[in-house]
């Protein structure tokens, strides 16, 4: 499970989790825990580090849990101490001081790194749950996530996994259920 997204179906009852696609960076009979990629905020992160000369890197809301703290996702590897591998070729966290090093100096990109307020969290066996009462659909990421159009994230990973669920992505629709 880990470096799967989840994809919220369009019919998900959750106003938190809905239309969001989430990147699992944790997985275990203990706990899961992922970021979401496609809710971005309206905070760059020179708004928590205001000395940085390139802070206007986009901060995404992550999830629910944790609020508090920053997280990111990159695709730095080696070049960042302490990075932990997620998946082809991304890792999370690492040397904090050092990627705000890298950035001030414009040695990171924002195609190289996305930070989050917050992430997403289950218990012991809920995500299988869920996904069982099809709260989720589960798709691998083809490419690199960090993707510069957040706001059809959604609707394209919905389409990849069922196309016939298209139409709940589509822009100017209002779509109607009896």
């Amino acid at each position: 499970m880990i470096g799967k997204l989840l994809i919220a179906h369009p019919l998900l009852n959750d106003g938190f989790f809905n239309r969001s696609v989430i990147y699992i960076t944790n997985y275990s009979d203990e706990e899961s825990i992922g970021l979401i990629l496609n809710f971005k905020t309206n905070y760059k992160l020179r708004d928590f580090r205001p000395e940085l000369n390139n802070g206007n890197f986009p901060i995404y809301e992550g999830g629910p849990v944790g609020k508090n703290q920053l997280f990111f996702l990159h695709s730095l590897g080696k070049e960042l101490p302490n990075s932990l591998p997620v998946k082809n070729n991304l890792f999370f966290g690492g040397d904090y001081n050092e990627l705000l090093y890298k950035i001030n100096h414009g040695q990171v990109t924002q195609e190289q790194v996305r930070f989050f307020v917050g992430y997403c969290g289950w218990g012991s066996y809920q995500i299988e749950d869920e996904i069982e009462r099809k709260s989720w659909f589960v798709n691998s990421p083809k490419k690199i996530i960090f993707k510069e159009d957040e706001t059809e994230l959604w609707s394209e990973k919905l389409a990849e996994v069922k196309s016939s669920l298209k139409i709940f992505g589509e822009v100017g629709h209002d779509i109607y259920l009896s």
